[in-house]
């Protein structure tokens, strides 16, 4: 029997790289089963100002170019419609009105959260996770990437091979701070890649004693100390954001005071764990008799929207068309997933912890992998 319901698009969280492409691979999909599709211009957060008036129309013959594109043609937002009974309400009503009975939600941690629990307030309404973050830290088979990470570390390794390069010609050290709230597998990717003589991130920190800010520039110091003595003062550090979550707040006045999210997080974009070593770094220059020229980057913004690599463009045309493939076949409350070359699914409440998060994934520093990281750091 065919299905009548219409298909809702929303996008949720922060850009990255393949977006438009599973928008479009869904959107060709759904159109070739003869359903009508919705995209949620501005996303959880539009509809809760718009209610059903967020919701547009999409045809694939209007959208046939985005699917190379970098961005979200449906734009982004960051905001939990299940809050308050009020915002819950406004959501499934702009769903009645415009007759959607099938989602396909694209997000990270976060919005994979939001997935799971629309399953749990409105169960006939068939809802798939569409895996997306550049931090790579969600929970897919066989350590397989999320999209968009792979875009992430090519573009962000081109910038990094060129201030690498600025560093040696004019002898002077990069502290570059890179995206990685709870794993550090994009800074690690970034760090292997464009052949940096230092990553720090988050894992490494995992102890009951929290390491002060000046413990943390300790090591970096020693890193800047080791290739001065060998004649090489210059090189390029990488930090992961997520290891100032990790310092003791303590330790610094602007960590202790640094505005946090409503559910206790530091904003990362009031601080930077570059800026803040600096000034540190560069007094343990001073008292070492040591002459370098020091100075923060934050590489970010930059990789979230490039265009998509082919591995990306491959992997989003494969989770777009697989997500739909889903829904038609009746299945709800998944993140739609790769297994090799086969289409397979995690049931989004596996991935519920026991403190009612989404678990997560972050990287093994016991793992050869990261072993062989560090052979090649100054530490």
């Amino acid at each position: 029997m065919k299905d009548k319901g219409a298909l809702g698009i929303i996008v949720s969280g922060g850009p990255a790289p393949g977006i438009n492409n599973v928008i479009f691979s869904a959107l060709i999909e759904a159109s070739n089963l003869g359903w009508k599709v919705f995209g949620a211009q501005g996303g959880f957060e539009a509809i809760d100002g718009k209610s059903a008036e967020a919701w547009e129309i999409l045809n694939p013959d209007e959208l046939t170019d985005i699917r190379f594109t970098g961005g979200s043609i449906l734009g982004t937002s960051r905001f939990n419609p299940f809050e308050s009974e009020k915002s819950t309400n406004v959501f499934l009503n702009s769903l009645a009105q415009k007759y959607i009975d099938k989602l396909i939600i694209i997000g990270g941690e976060g919005s994979a959260y939001l997935s799971y629990k629309l399953t749990t307030i409105k169960s006939d309404i068939k809802v798939i996770h569409v895996p997306k973050t550049i931090d790579n830290d969600l929970k897919l088979p066989h350590s397989h990437p999320s999209f968009g990470f792979e875009t992430a570390r090519f573009v962000g390794t081109e910038i990094l091979e060129t201030m690498l390069i600025d560093a040696k010609t004019s002898k002077r050290w990069f502290i570059v701070t890179s995206m990685g709230r709870n794993a550090g597998f994009l800074a690690l990717g970034l760090g292997i890649a464009s052949g940096a003589h230092l990553t720090l991130i988050p894992e490494e920190f995992n102890t009951e004693e929290k390491p002060t800010l000046d413990e943390i520039a300790d090591i970096a110091m020693n890193c800047i100390s080791k290739r001065t003595a060998i004649g090489k003062n210059y090189g390029l550090i990488i930090i992961a954001e997520g290891v100032l979550q990790k310092i003791d707040p303590n330790s610094n006045e602007r960590i202790k005071n640094c505005p946090r999210d409503n559910i206790g997080r530091l904003s990362y974009s009031k601080i930077d764990i570059g800026e803040l070593l600096l000034p540190i770094i560069e007094e343990k220059v001073t008292a070492m008799n040591l002459k370098c020229k020091l100075y923060a980057k934050n590489l970010g913004y930059e990789l979230r929207c490039h265009s998509p690599v082919s591995f990306d463009m491959e992997y989003t045309k494969f989770l777009g068309c697989g997500a739909v493939m889903h829904l038609n076949s009746g299945k709800t409350g998944v993140m739609v997933v790769r297994d090799f070359d086969q289409l397979s699914e995690v049931p989004l409440n596996d991935l519920v912890g026991s403190n009612g998060k989404m678990l997560s994934r972050t990287v093994n520093i016991g793992s050869d992998l990261y072993k062989i990281a560090a052979k090649y750091m100054f530490r």
